[in-house]
């Protein structure tokens, strides 16, 4: 059995959440990647098994998603401790045949789950240079105008920008232990 979830695994994951969004306020996947990663450093502040029942909202375990969630945590998790991480970006189809990616997802679940950090630590993100450099890379995703988010207005500095998220989300976690780390002594 692989540590990895494997890609029919991903799709029961997503279908499950996504079939059930209405009546359990559960998170997509990509919502739930980026959730998932901006609390990776921050058990004291919610648990993993908390970030679970978070994305999983009212869902019961239905057709065995806990076990996978788990799984995809963890990959999650030795995807960011080795830097090999990338942020689950869903693709647009477009009539050329192309596809754009879509970041807003992750980016969204991403800013939920700073949400879930006191103020004192967000401020302490936002104020120190070397984190706000890298939180301005996910965050301004949210500076689209609605009309932009499937036909961006340079879409090569759009697809630069997304290309930059993992790295950025690696960064901040490390950010964000180095931190802790540094509190504690």
């Amino acid at each position: 059995m692989s540590d990895h979830l494997e890609p029919e695994e991903l799709d029961k994951l997503q279908s499950a959440l996504v079939e059930h969004i209405e009546e359990s306020h559960s998170m997509p996947l990509d919502v739930a990647h980026g959730f998932l990663t901006a609390v990776a450093a921050h058990p004291e502040v919610i648990s993993l098994a908390d970030a679970r029942r978070r994305i999983m909202g009212h869902l019961e375990d239905i057709d065995g998603i806990d076990p996978l969630l788990v799984k995809f945590q963890d990959q999650l998790m030795r995807d960011l401790e080795t830097g090999d991480y990338g942020p689950l970006i869903m693709q647009y189809p477009r009539e050329d045949g192309t596809y754009l990616p879509i970041p807003y997802g992750w980016c969204e679940g991403y800013a939920e789950g700073l949400g879930e950090l006191d103020d004192s630590a967000q401020q302490k993100a936002m104020d120190d240079p070397q984190s706000n450099q890298l939180l301005a890379i996910i965050f301004a995703f949210n500076l689209y105008k609605e009309s932009d988010m499937f036909d961006p207005p340079d879409e090569d500095s759009h697809r630069d920008m997304v290309s930059k998220l993992g790295e950025a989300a690696v960064g901040l976690y490390r950010w964000w232990l180095n931190k802790e780390q540094r509190t504690l002594q």
